[in-house]
């Protein structure tokens, strides 16, 4: 969980603080309340996936590498008296097949290592078996033990890989998340806006609910999210202090492909920024024209898209 999308879920816990306080007195709009049923449930998905995404996997790692230091003892024993084994006995293929160094066993990839491991436990015959533990310091146990290691090694290769993409897989979730939940803040917004003359104090706690408190992009920069309606062009940013060098970050949150774009007195300049959904890009002002005074997106499809803009 990005630090803007820990911005934007506490704004929703201090909607959700807000719409609870004042129950009583929302109670007269009959809209509020069901619709506040429907934030909820979205803020505890939100929550859900955030516990997720923030998740510490290191012990999973952890757990993996034990498996493989286990497995890799286990395999060098073993290989070391089955090398010596053969030797003695002037069995030269069998001693070439294992003839294994630690330190090899150490820069192998898993894969590799988990082939070797199941094909060593291949050469180890009843009557080798029988041999080994007569006379070359290996016990049954620890034979046996080889595909013990070897198994328990299997299971915990993609553990890490698998934690990671859980993790991942929650983050995009909240991605989805937070532009559903903005369509219902949108509503609420209006809902509220009922009591703007009526109402004033509760109509300005809400607007301080409804405010992100800090800019979690850190170093001045302005972050503008929002949703565009279908087959529409409409302003970003109304008044835009342009310097060529000014980065900018794209970040598309919705089904759409979005456009972005300078713009003068409204009318786009210079080159469009085209941003696929689920994509981000990261350009200049420089780059997207020589001037502007604003800043305009762009969606020429049939439903509502999502973004946000990086300033700076």
């Amino acid at each position: 969980m990005d630090d803007l999308q820990q911005a934007f879920l506490n704004m929703l816990l201090k909607v959700q603080d807000n719409l609870e306080d004042n129950s009583v007195a929302y109670s007269t709009h009959a809209q509020i309340a069901p619709t506040k049923v429907l934030l909820d449930a979205k803020i505890q998905s939100i929550l859900e996936a955030a516990g997720i995404a923030t998740e510490d996997t290191t012990g999973v790692t952890e757990d993996k590498k034990a498996a493989r230091t286990t497995l890799e003892k286990s395999m060098f024993k073993i290989a070391n008296a089955l090398n010596s084994y053969a030797e003695d006995n002037n069995m030269n293929e069998l001693a070439k097949k294992a003839k294994y160094i630690m330190s090899d066993l150490q820069k192998m990839q898993d894969t590799l290592l988990l082939e070797k491991a199941l094909r060593l436990g291949s050469l180890i015959t009843p009557v080798i078996n029988a041999a080994l533990t007569a006379g070359y310091n290996i016990t049954a146990v620890e034979l046996a033990d080889l595909g013990i290691h070897t198994t328990a090694y299997f299971g915990a290769i993609p553990e890490p890989k698998d934690a990671i993409e859980a993790k991942a897989v929650a983050g995009k979730k909240i991605d989805r998340l937070i532009p559903e939940s903005r369509t219902l803040l949108n509503k609420l917004d209006g809902y509220v806006d009922s009591y703007r003359f009526d109402n004033v104090d509760l109509w300005e706690e809400y607007q301080l609910a409804r405010a992100i408190d800090d800019n979690p992009s850190g170093g001045g920069a302005d972050v503008y999210e929002d949703d565009v309606n279908p087959s529409t062009t409409e302003k970003i940013v109304e008044t835009l202090e342009y310097d060529a060098a000014t980065p900018v970050k794209f970040e598309n949150l919705g089904g759409v492909i979005l456009q972005f774009a300078l713009a003068f007195n409204g009318a786009a300049t210079g080159n469009w920024v085209a941003v696929n959904p689920g994509a981000t890009q990261e350009t200049t002002m420089g780059a997207m024209a020589p001037g502007g005074d604003s800043m305009v997106v762009q969606n020429n499809y049939g439903t509502p898209g999502s973004f946000r803009v990086t300033i700076g």
